[in-house]
């Protein structure tokens, strides 16, 4: 089964409004894109459940800097066959660090499971598969 264009559109949202709320850093805004059991994984650790997730983002993004943009760039976003309710997302993510100047903090590989629950999609699975530029 195919994902309906309403649904490609609406997890390109769910994608984007992730993406403003870590440049925002508005950790409560952030983890109710997410499911209640969501795992986020990576380099920094690996976080399951809502309050996890909700404890961990806040030191990462101070990582960056005290001031980082977050992008999403070439999602393709694909069906999981005989699950109609879930898909995955593969995309680069790029984060900038802004100040006197932009530079690129880190360029990864992002791979997002994501399920429909009721009629909104949610993050259950956010994994950096691989970082290609990390600046310390």
């Amino acid at each position: 089964m195919d994902l309906s264009p309403t649904d490609r559109l609406d997890i390109l949202d769910l994608l984007t409004r992730a993406d403003s709320a870590a440049s925002r850093r508005d950790a409560d805004a952030y983890v109710t894109l997410f499911t209640d059991d969501a795992l986020l994984e990576g380099k920094e650790g690996n976080y399951e459940g809502k309050k996890k997730l909700r404890e961990s983002v806040g030191p990462i993004w101070n990582s960056e800097g005290p001031v980082s943009m977050h992008l999403t760039l070439n999602p393709v976003v694909s069906a999981l066959e005989g699950h109609p309710d879930e898909a995955v997302a593969d995309s680069t993510l790029v984060i900038l660090s802004v100040g006197t100047a932009i530079s690129i903090r880190s360029v990864s590989n992002i791979v997002q499971h994501v399920a429909k629950v009721g009629d909104t999609w949610l993050i259950k699975r956010r994994t950096v598969v691989s970082n290609f530029v990390s600046v310390s």
